[in-house]
């Protein structure tokens, strides 16, 4: 599990996960380490390590506080409190919540967002955001100089000046 969460949070491609009715313990940390989550309203999230006598572990210490705060973060994992999906939306725990029925048809929309999107620069912007908590800022816009370097390399960094130009969408090809 370690090896999965450690792998969603580093790897560029961006991961969309969708959560209806429970998120808990590794559940609840792989919906936490997406780069989208679109929960039903009514999901529940849950913590449930302490509730039963033993102490988080998937990244649930480094991913909730980060996330909403130290003080939410010993609610949840201290107190063992559920949250619902739009509580937890409300919190910043995940990117957004929907009725239910509307789970699926958000997150594929998003994904097809993401894939017809500039590739290159959402994987290296992932990269720069994944670790700018852990550096300075001087070590950060060093980071967002390389990537800004690399990106700039890109068709896509092409396309996007020519129909910013021409004022019109660019057509993006993942290159």
């Amino acid at each position: 599990a370690h090896r999965l969460i450690e792998l969603m949070l580093s790897i560029q491609l961006p991961v969309v996960c969708a959560v209806r009715g429970w998120a808990a313990g590794l559940g609840c940390q792989l919906a936490l380490a997406a780069d989208f989550t679109v929960a039903a309203d009514d999901a529940t999230f849950w913590e449930p390590f302490v509730a039963r006598g033993f102490t988080p572990d998937g990244a649930a210490t480094w991913l909730l506080p980060r996330l909403v705060g130290v003080a939410r973060a010993k609610e949840l994992l201290l107190l063992g409190e559920k949250v619902t999906g739009r509580q937890a939306a409300e919190w910043g725990m995940i990117h957004r919540s929907v009725p239910g029925d509307e789970v699926a048809g958000v997150s594929e929309d998003l994904l097809r967002r993401l894939a017809q999107g500039p590739t290159v620069a959402i994987g290296l912007a992932k990269s720069c955001l994944r670790g700018s908590l852990e550096l300075t800022l001087n070590e950060a816009m060093a980071k967002e100089a390389l990537a800004l370097e690399l990106s700039a390399r890109s068709e896509d960094f092409r396309e996007g000046l020519a129909a910013f130009k021409e004022r019109r969408e660019p057509k993006y090809k993942g290159r």
